[in-house]
């Protein structure tokens, strides 16, 4: 009877390990359409999640968990990011917060920093994923401010590795 015990036990934990091993080979293509595909097929540089964006003072409610900022750029009206977290077992959400205030300046400045959200996620990978942001709502809060169409924002990302972010708009 031990014997076998030790043979169910050895079984059940050769299952788990070539389970997270599987688990470790795949990637999502998107958040709006979750797909597993092997890792070997996919560069990660190419993969991009959308985020979402929060205009005001949200406090903790978007999540306060880690996470490095590797990059960020502006192209269009989209802010591009590279993030890497501790995780990997659970989905997790990023949400660009940024300030309903400018600050005035020329040309003018609006803060703004990432919260994340890990959902309770305990794995202990560290996945690098690159998120996009439609900056639309910022556009629309300068061109109802100022009442112009083309403007320009100097968004002070926190944490940004390369400090401020500009954001150049034309109508």
């Amino acid at each position: 009877m031990k014997i076998k015990n030790v043979i169910i036990y050895a079984l059940g934990v050769s299952i788990f390990f070539i389970g997270c091993q599987q688990l470790d080979n795949q990637v999502k293509i998107g958040l709006d359409d979750p797909v597993s595909v092997s890792v070997d097929d996919v560069n990660p540089d190419e993969i991009f999640y959308t985020g979402t964006v929060f205009i005001g003072d949200a406090g903790n409610r978007f999540g306060t968990d880690e996470y490095a900022l590797n990059s960020a750029t502006i192209t269009d009206d989209t802010l591009n990011i590279s993030v890497s977290y501790s995780g990997g077992c659970e989905e997790h959400q990023f949400t660009l917060v940024a300030s309903d205030a400018f600050l005035e300046s020329f040309p003018v400045q609006l803060s703004a920093s990432l919260a994340h959200n890990a959902n309770g996620d305990t794995c202990e990978a560290y996945p690098t994923e690159n998120y996009r942001f439609d900056l639309t709502p910022i556009k629309t809060m300068y061109q109802e401010a100022y009442r112009q169409e083309a403007g320009t924002v100097v968004l002070q990302l926190k944490d940004a590795p390369d400090g401020e972010l500009v954001y150049e708009f034309t109508m």
